[in-house]
This record gives structure tokens, C-alpha cells and sequence, in this order.
């Protein structure tokens, strides 16, 4: 399964989602870092298997799961099980979900990591 891995941020979204502005948020903070990214939808429910879902599915180890309440969560393969790095809810403030997503893409480029509202 190695060979169908893929070279981006994998981002798992609960299928129940159905607006996705505040996903855009999260994929606009990774656009910013240059970095890939793909979406996929799951039947999975709980945030911190589609978080770990997305990092096994990634060659580079970093995965976004966002459940249908829009909780969202970065996640690196190499950390202990069930460890959520940045776990964030996108309904309150958009700066948030852009924020989680530049932070995937610092991990990948081994920069440090955004504080809250982009800042370093």
C-alpha cells in the first residue's frame, strides 16, 4: 500500500459534512506553506481516527481529520497513539482553521509553529 500513499497533507472530512468554507480555511493555511494537500471523505466518525487515517495516508506523515461537528485535528504519524497535537473546533473564528492548517505545513517543513492568528 506504500505506492498508493500520497505526497500531500491528507485532510479526512466526516462525510456529513456538506459546506466546506471552513475546510477552505484549513486548506488556505497549507496553500500559504506551499505545501500539497488532499481531501477525502469518510464514514468515519470520531476525530481522532480520521486524523489518524489521514497521517497513515500520507508519505509525509501529517493528516487533518475534521469530524461533522467541525472539531478539527493535526496529527503526525510518529507521535503516540491517540495524540492530537492541535485539536481546534472551526466554528469560531476562521483564523483558527487557518492557523491548523499552516501548522500541518510547518511540521512537513520543519519550521516552527504558527501561534494563534498566523503570528509566530
Amino acid at each position: 500500500m506504500e505506492n498508493q500513499r500520497k505526497v500531500s497533507i491528507m485532510i479526512y472530512i466526516n462525510e456529513n459534512i456538506k459546506d466546506l468554507r471552513k475546510i477552505e480555511e484549513v486548506t488556505y493555511g497549507i496553500e500559504e506553506e506551499g505545501i500539497p494537500y488532499t481531501i477525502v471523505r469518510s464514514k468515519e466518525k470520531l476525530l481522532v481516527d480520521l486524523a489518524t487515517l489521514a497521517s497513515m495516508e500520507s508519505k509525509l506523515d501529517v493528516g487533518i481529520g475534521i469530524d461533522e461537528n467541525f472539531n478539527a485535528a493535526l496529527y503526525y504519524a510518529k507521535l503516540p497513539e491517540d495524540y492530537l497535537l492541535f485539536k481546534r473546533e472551526l466554528t469560531y473564528r476562521l483564523e483558527d482553521a487557518r492557523t491548523l492548517g499552516a501548522n500541518a505545513a510547518c511540521m512537513v517543513k520543519g519550521v516552527p509553529f504558527k501561534m494563534e492568528g498566523g503570528s509566530q
